[in-house]
C-alpha cells in the first residue's frame, strides 16, 4: 500500500478540503493517507470521515520535517502553492503539487513566481483542475510535461444525499450565492447584479451562502443599496446543499477560479448556473444547463430570463442533473490519481 502526505496549509473546510477527503476517501483501498494541516474546524471533518490527521503549528520547513519523521510517507501530496514550495525545500521525498486554483499573480513575472517555478523543477507532477490553471502561469510554458489536468471529484451522490437531511429551511430563493467571501469569488459584483436585477424584480430572493474577509464591505453594501428586504447572510454552513436546493439559481461571477466546484454541485442539484468565464467553469457549464457571461447587463439578463420563463428553466433544470451525472466521476478521478503514485512509485526517487 503506498504512504501518501497531503499537505494543506490551513485548518479550515473550503472546496480544496473538500476534495482532499473525497479523495483519501475514494483511495482508502490503495493508499495509506494522512492530512497534514493547520488545527482548527478541519479536524472534526476528517474526525467524521475517519482519516488520520497530524496537526503542525505552522507551515514551515522544520514542522514538515517533524511530520515526516513520524508519517514515513512514500510520496507527499502537497496541495496549492504554498505547501509545494515548502514540501519541495523539505525533503527529497518524491512531492506532486495540486493546484486548485489559479491566482492572478501567476499571470504576470513577479518574486512569487520565480520561486514557485523554481519549485516546479523538484516535482514529480504538477496536478491542476483545469488547463486554464498552467496556460496563464508565465512559466507554465516550461512544465508542460510535468502537468496533469485531473478535474475535480463531484460526488453526485453524496451531494443528493446531504441535500435530502431533513431540516427546517423553508423559504425559498431566486438566486444564491455558494463560496468564501473573497475577491476570487467577486461577491460585490455579485450585488450589483442584484441591484439591478432588482430594478425588473423588486422582489428577488437571495441567499448567500459562506463567510471570509470581505463580509463587512458586503454587510455595508448591502446596506446601502437597500438590499436588506432581499438578501439572506446565512455564513458558512456546514451542508450547504440543504440551502442550495432551496434555490432557482446559482450566480459565480468569479473573478477567478481554478474549476469551479460550487457549479458543479449546483449542478447535482438540478440548479442551473449563471457564471463568468473563468477557470474549469467554461468546462462545466453551458447553455444546456446555465450560462456563460462576462458583463453586468449580461448577467440580469440571463437570470430574468430563467425566472420569467418557466419552460426554459426546466429544460435546464433537467440536463443540470444529466451534466452532473457525466463529470460526477469520483472512481475515474482517484483512479487517474491513484495511476500518478504508481508512476511516480515505479521511477522511484531520481
Amino acid at each position: 500500500m503506498i504512504k501518501v502526505m497531503h499537505v494543506l496549509n490551513t485548518g479550515k473546510y473550503s472546496g480544496a478540503e473538500n476534495v482532499v477527503i473525497t479523495l483519501i476517501n475514494a483511495t482508502k483501498a490503495n493508499v495509506d493517507a494522512t492530512y497534514v494541516s493547520l488545527d482548527g474546524e478541519i479536524r472534526d471533518y476528517l474526525s467524521e470521515n475517519d482519516i488520520k490527521f497530524e496537526a503542525i503549528d505552522k507551515l514551515v520547513v522544520q514542522e514538515i520535517k517533524r511530520v515526516i519523521k513520524r508519517v514515513h510517507p512514500d510520496i507527499i501530496h502537497a496541495h496549492d502553492f504554498t505547501a509545494g514550495i515548502i514540501c519541495s525545500a523539505a525533503t527529497s521525498i518524491p512531492v506532486i503539487n495540486h493546484l486548485h486554483n489559479n491566482s492572478p499573480w501567476l499571470r504576470r513575472y513577479n518574486l512569487r513566481g520565480v520561486v514557485y517555478g523554481m519549485s516546479c523543477l523538484r516535482y514529480k507532477k504538477i496536478l491542476t483542475v483545469s488547463e486554464a490553471v498552467m496556460n496563464e502561469y508565465v512559466l507554465g510554458g516550461m512544465f508542460k510535461k510535468k502537468n496533469v489536468v485531473v478535474g475535480n471529484p463531484v460526488d453526485v451522490n453524496r451531494i443528493r444525499g446531504l441535500a435530502s437531511v431533513e431540516n427546517v429551511i423553508t423559504e425559498e430563493y431566486d438566486i444564491a450565492f455558494l463560496g468564501r467571501l473573497s475577491a476570487a469569488k467577486n461577491p460585490l459584483f455579485f450585488l450589483d447584479i442584484v441591484k439591478e436585477i432588482k430594478k425588473k424584480i423588486p422582489g428577488i430572493r437571495v441567499i448567500m451562502i459562506g463567510d471570509g474577509e470581505l463580509k463587512e464591505d458586503i454587510v455595508r453594501k448591502i446596506e446601502s443599496d437597500n438590499l436588506e428586504p432581499n438578501i439572506n447572510l446565512v455564513g458558512f454552513q456546514k451542508n450547504p446543499y440543504n440551502f442550495l436546493k432551496h434555490a432557482k439559481i446559482l450566480l459565480m461571477p468569479s473573478a477567478w477560479e481554478g474549476y469551479g466546484l460550487a457549479a458543479a454541485e449546483a449542478l447535482a442539484l438540478g440548479v442551473p448556473v449563471v457564471c463568468s468565464n473563468v477557470g474549469g467553469l467554461p468546462q462545466i457549464v453551458d447553455e444546456s444547463c446555465g450560462q456563460i457571461c462576462s458583463q453586468l447587463e449580461e448577467y440580469c439578463d440571463a437570470i430574468i430570463c430563467l425566472l420569467m420563463n418557466e419552460e426554459m428553466y426546466k429544460d435546464k433544470v433537467v440536463c443540470a442533473k444529466d451534466k452532473a451525472n457525466k463529470i460526477g466521476d469520483v472512481e475515474k478521478y482517484a483512479d487517474r490519481i491513484e495511476k500518478t503514485y504508481r508512476e511516480i512509485m515505479l521511477k522511484g526517487n531520481v
